[in-house]
């Protein structure tokens, strides 16, 4: 009996079980689809939010920065680097032996032509001098002794009173006295030089080196070293000295060649502006033929007193000008397949796609050959040029642009306000101040 209770008791059980099994499952099936589908709903609507983001970007205008085409003179320049040269450079010695007594100059001195820069004894150069005077005193007398005597020979002789061979003897006689006279001169000519040379002089104006001598020392005139007794510099009519390319001298001969001298601009690598101006003066006869370039040089103007001799320097000569050209920012030049081109903008807010052909560059221009489409005033973009093609629309920022002529602002196309736009702007600045140098 007490089994058959257990066994209903185990079987009323698993019943039980069971019922819960099939109760549950049912509303684990309906609740899966629902969780499903809710956490589907927000997938979708982010998806589409994207592509609807994606399109209306596409069709928003490209923001791209502008500027504007010009026509000016644009110079033709060549830049070189050389440096300066005094036209004239003395290196002073002793032409004779002797002990400087007096020194009048000092190391760095502005000097005259004609002052004296040193004293050497010359004691002994005057006796010597004073000796040959007496000399030639002597000779002088003996030689007036002898025309005496031959007058009087001459005179016996036409009354025939005197011979021929006593007026010869004479004749011989002064000779010889006028012989000795000339050669006693040209002696003391030869002292009194040496005695000049007591005094050393400047022989032009500059400024003193450095002195390698002083009160006391004795130099001579065996001395040949480099520096001598002072160094003489020349400082003004200064001169700038540069190497050119052998393939530019034609170039360099028609500037010359001018009703004016092709102008030239000198300046240090710090400088922001030249600081001193010269004329091209000077082009050698031959090509060098190790390194293929002919030197040239120009003489400066304005501004020597800021130059030194031996200072390497910055040259720029202007060797003509494009007159009248077209010109566009060189940030503007794209390069493509078919060539250059620049994207232009249109009256209706898209851009062009123009073919350009540059003719030569400066730092911050494109000088065009011809206008290839493009006139004075036009606009072409920048920058943005990367996300830009043929006909898509843009909304301008305009950029101020500078002249590229020397002195002056260029008028050509108008100023343009820049509008918020700062790195552009800021980009503009140091092209027109490239250009302009």
């Amino acid at each position: 009996m007490k089994r058959v209770v257990a066994l209903l008791i185990l079987v009323g059980l698993s019943a039980a079980v069971v019922g819960l099994y099939l109760h549950g499952q049912p509303a684990d099936a309906e609740a899966s689809p629902s969780a499903a589908a809710a956490s589907s709903q927000p997938q979708h609507q982010g998806s589409g939010a994207s592509r609807g983001g994606g399109r209306s970007a596409g069709a928003a205008p490209v923001a791209v920065t502008v500027q504007v085409v010009q026509q000016q003179t644009v110079p033709i320049t060549a830049a070189s680097v050389g440096y300066v040269e005094a036209p004239n450079v003395v290196v002073l010695r002793a032409r004779t032996d002797g002990i400087v007594l007096q020194q009048n100059v000092s190391e760095g001195q502005q000097v005259k032509a004609g002052d004296v820069l040193f004293k050497l004894d010359d004691t002994a150069a005057q006796a010597v001098v004073a000796k040959d005077e007496a000399a030639v005193s002597k000779d002088q007398a003996v030689l007036d002794s002898a025309q005496k005597d031959l007058a009087r020979d001459t005179t016996l002789l036409k009354d025939q009173s005197g011979t021929q061979q006593a007026t010869d003897q004479q004749t011989a006689t002064v000779k010889s006295a006028q012989a000795a006279l000339q050669m006693d001169q040209a002696q003391l000519k030869s002292d009194q030089l040496t005695l000049s040379y007591m005094t050393i002089t400047a022989p032009i104006a500059g400024r003193v080196g450095q002195i390698s001598t002083a009160v006391g020392n004795v130099v001579r005139a065996a001395d040949t070293s480099v520096g001598g007794l002072l160094t003489i510099t020349q400082m003004s009519a200064l001169e700038v000295a540069y190497a050119v390319p052998e393939r530019d001298i034609d170039k360099y001969r028609a500037a010359s060649t001018g009703q004016t001298a092709a102008a030239v601009k000198v300046s240090t690598p710090d400088d922001t502006a030249p600081r001193a101006t010269a004329a091209l003066s000077f082009i050698d006869s031959s090509v060098d033929q190790t390194s293929g370039t002919v030197t040239v040089k120009a003489q400066v103007t304005d501004g020597g007193d800021r130059l030194w001799p031996g200072q390497y320097v910055n040259v720029v000569t202007q060797l003509g000008a494009y007159q009248n050209a077209t010109t566009v920012p060189l940030v503007a030049v794209q390069q493509g397949p078919s060539g250059t081109y620049v994207f232009a903008v249109e009256a209706n807010n898209t851009v062009k796609e123009v073919p350009v052909t540059v003719k030569a560059t400066t730092p911050s221009l494109a000088v065009l050959d011809g206008t290839a489409g493009l006139n004075p005033g036009d606009k072409v973009v920048t920058e943005g040029q990367l996300r830009l093609a043929d006909g898509s629309s843009v909304s301008t920022n305009d950029a101020q642009t500078a002249s590229a002529t020397p002195g002056a602002p260029a008028t050509a196309g108008g100023k343009h306000k820049a509008a918020g736009d700062s790195s552009a702007a800021a980009s503009s600045a140091p092209a027109s101040a490239s250009a302009q140098s």
